[in-house]
């Protein structure tokens, strides 16, 4: 089975003149970032259209990655949990428009944030994936928990187990684990097991996220893949370029470690 590669963009990339058929002609479809701004902004007209764009210029596969600045789902604070779930929801809502595969969601859990107590951070996630599931399931689509400050993917396993929605599954971050858990990366693949439905690919240095193309970082890719693939999964692949000017070196790299797959 090929694997589908998209590459992260800021939904007002989309608009501009260009940026679809740069896509198109690379074979790679867009995970689309929505920020809280975005959200605000966007009318269902204008989503309509840029769906339309999309299409025409022969993309057929795209996700989403909903906001996550200031978005806490796992907030002690019952107001700011329900500001996350509403936010969150503004993303699920254009699925319908734009029918993307699934959308990336931060789980939130951070040790230092939470007093290294994960049952703090639990209850409240879990009512609000509960309700997210929810929303999606009523959406027609799928959410990936991805990985980001975590030290260990326990806690992750277990909020998809609470939460029983067979809309739930994960984004898995290698370059998250790198910098923030000591947990090898391989360990990480077979933990997440099936459930990896996306798989963030961006390289670093272990010391910042640096969001390089592979091969231009420390992380062994190879490594990585084979062992979601071991592990029984089949995710799309999402590069991760935060320059421009990175996106063709980033595609590029990865489709030549694929060719050694």
């Amino acid at each position: 089975m090929p694997w589908v590669i998209h590459s992260t963009v800021p939904y007002p990339m989309l608009k501009e003149p260009g940026t679809p058929r740069m896509l198109s002609d690379a074979g790679v479809g867009p995970e689309i970032y929505l920020s809280g701004p975005t959200l605000d902004a966007i009318t269902p007209v204008e989503a309509e259209t840029v769906a339309e764009t999309l299409r025409e210029a022969g993309i057929r596969s795209l996700s989403f990655h909903a906001p996550f600045e200031d978005v806490w789902p796992g907030a002690r604070d019952e107001e700011a949990r329900r500001f996350a779930v509403r936010r969150l929801e503004g993303a699920i809502a254009l699925a319908p428009v734009f029918r993307p595969a699934g959308i990336v969601l931060h789980g939130g859990y951070f040790d230092w944030l939470f007093d290294f107590q994960p049952e703090k951070w639990f209850a409240p996630a879990r009512r609000s994936f509960g309700e997210l599931a929810e929303a999606a399931e009523k959406a027609g689509t799928d959410l990936f928990v991805e990985n980001v400050f975590d030290e260990i993917p326990d806690h992750l396993l277990r909020l998809r187990e609470a939460v029983g929605s067979p809309r739930l599954h994960f984004c898995f971050d290698p370059g998250h684990a790198t910098l923030f858990s000591r947990l090898p990366v391989q360990k990480w693949a077979e933990a997440l097991g099936e459930g990896i439905r996306l798989l963030h690919v961006h390289d670093n240095r272990g010391r910042r996220d640096d969001h390089l193309p592979v091969g231009e970082g420390g992380i062994n890719f190879r490594g990585v893949l084979l062992a979601v693939r071991d592990a029984g999964a089949h995710p799309i692949l999402t590069v991760e370029p935060h320059r421009k000017e990175h996106f063709a070196r980033s595609v590029a790299s990865l489709r030549a470690l694929l060719e050694t797959i």
